[in-house]
């Protein structure tokens, strides 16, 4: 009998304890609680202010220039050569303000082709990349689903010199947006 006592008494605590309402922190209080954390600063430019590109109004030949956020960048085309059936072109070269960095893009014509002369032709088609060597890796690079679009001001096809701006929507390394803006090139293909 004493077992069945201390049996029921120990059941008795048992469901006790066990039905105890049980308290948490879900609605937030009033005032709702303030976030602490403060956010990380913005990333720096990638590049420092670059004495060679402050003054760059308008490209000379074989030469580049485009400005991102507060800063600009520009230099030398290196390669400017017409692909295929000359549907569509590409350069590139390094930068002014550091040989480790430099810039590609590619634009292709929506219909036209670079066998006459051609004055403001705009197309969204470019491929646009501001790389680094010694990683190696991309500083900017622009995206198929993104907007980023060039116009061809003028293309002369005796001497092969053509002249443009470029623009648009480019993904930096870590994964976040930047614009590119007043991008502009006169270069001369082979």
């Amino acid at each position: 009998m004493r077992t069945l006592m201390l049996f029921i008494l120990f059941l008795s605590m048992l469901i006790n304890f066990s039905c105890d309402k049980e308290y948490s922190f879900e609605g937030g209080g009033n005032p709702p609680p303030r976030d602490t954390i403060t956010p990380p600063p913005p990333p720096p430019p990638p590049f420092p202010v670059c004495p060679a590109c402050t003054n760059v109004t308008e490209p000379a030949l074989d030469e580049w220039s485009f400005k991102s956020g507060g800063w600009k960048l520009c230099g030398t085309a290196d390669s400017a050569i017409a692909l295929g059936n000359r549907t569509a072109f590409t350069f590139f070269g390094p930068s002014a303000c550091s040989v480790d960095t430099g810039m590609a893009i590619t634009i292709y014509l929506n219909t036209d082709t670079l066998n006459r002369d051609l004055h403001n032709l705009t197309n969204n088609r470019a491929a646009f990349y501001c790389y680094e060597r010694v990683t190696p890796s991309y500083i900017f690079m622009s995206q198929s689903s993104s907007n980023f679009s060039a116009t061809i001001t003028m293309y002369d096809h005796a001497s092969h010199t053509i002249s443009g701006t470029f623009s648009g929507n480019v993904m930096r390394t870590n994964g976040s947006g930047a614009g590119v803006e007043s991008g502009k090139f006169k270069v001369k293909l082979y």
